[in-house]
């Protein structure tokens, strides 16, 4: 039998920090593709490709907010509460994202990556 997988409250949300400043990381290098093509978009469509430069750089925002949250919050926990975090694990589909936690959290790493085959494109 596999022993559940039960880190620290501090340090899930310190990994979960870790996590959405990544994703904020890679916002804003999606801000600054978004900038860097305005010169060569029409310039009928330059307003709508400001506001989504606006998006893009509000979700930043939140994701930094959320951060400082999580990281606050793993520093302010007692270090000795665990909780069981092999279901919401489980729950993650983004392959290399739930790999990453897991090994942060004390898990066995698979292998994952962020590479090509990380996962599905979601087309809208």
């Amino acid at each position: 039998m596999i022993a559940a997988l039960e880190p620290s409250v501090a340090s899930t949300f310190d990994a979960l920090a870790w996590e959405i400043e990544l994703a904020g990381a890679r916002c804003i290098s999606l801000d600054s593709l978004i900038g860097a093509l305005m010169p060569n978009v029409p310039p009928e469509h330059r307003e709508q490709l400001m506001e989504s430069m606006q998006a893009v750089d509000l979700l930043a925002q939140h994701l930094t907010g959320l951060s400082t949250f999580a990281r606050r919050m793993s520093l302010s926990v007692a270090t000795d509460i665990s909780a069981p975090v092999d279901i919401a694990l489980s729950e993650i589909t983004l392959g290399a994202l739930a790999d990453r936690l897991s090994t942060a959290l004390g898990g066995a790493e698979k292998g994952v990556d962020d590479g090509q085959d990380a996962g599905d494109p979601d087309l809208f």
